[in-house]
C-alpha cells in the first residue's frame, strides 16, 4: 500500500492537466477574449493563465459583473467562482 503511487489512487500531477483561467460576464455569460470582444466560446476566450493576473486585471479595468471560470482539459466542462469568493477581506479591529 505505501509504495502505491499518488497517481494509482486517482489523483493527478498539477502538470497533467492544464487549466485555463478565464474571466466570464455573469450577467451575460460571455466569456473575455480582448479589448471589447467577449466570446460565448471558453475555447475562445482569453488565458490569464493565473488567478492572480485575472484578478489585477478586473482592478486595474474596473470591471464589474465578473467572476472567475476555469476550464481544464474538457473545455464543455467550466468552474466558476464568484469574484468575492476569491477575495480574502480582514476585518480591522
Amino acid at each position: 500500500m505505501l509504495g502505491k503511487s499518488l497517481e494509482s489512487f486517482g489523483a493527478v500531477k498539477r502538470d497533467e492537466r492544464h487549466m485555463k483561467t478565464l474571466l466570464r460576464r455573469v450577467s451575460t455569460g460571455l466569456y473575455f477574449r480582448g479589448p471589447d470582444q467577449w466570446t460565448s466560446n471558453p475555447a475562445e476566450a482569453h488565458n490569464f493563465k493565473l488567478i492572480d493576473r485575472a484578478l489585477e486585471f478586473i482592478e486595474r479595468w474596473d470591471l464589474h459583473d465578473m467572476e472567475l471560470a476555469f476550464v481544464f482539459d474538457d473545455p464543455d466542462e467550466v468552474t466558476s467562482v464568484p469574484i468575492d469568493k476569491m477575495e480574502l477581506r480582514y476585518s480591522q479591529g
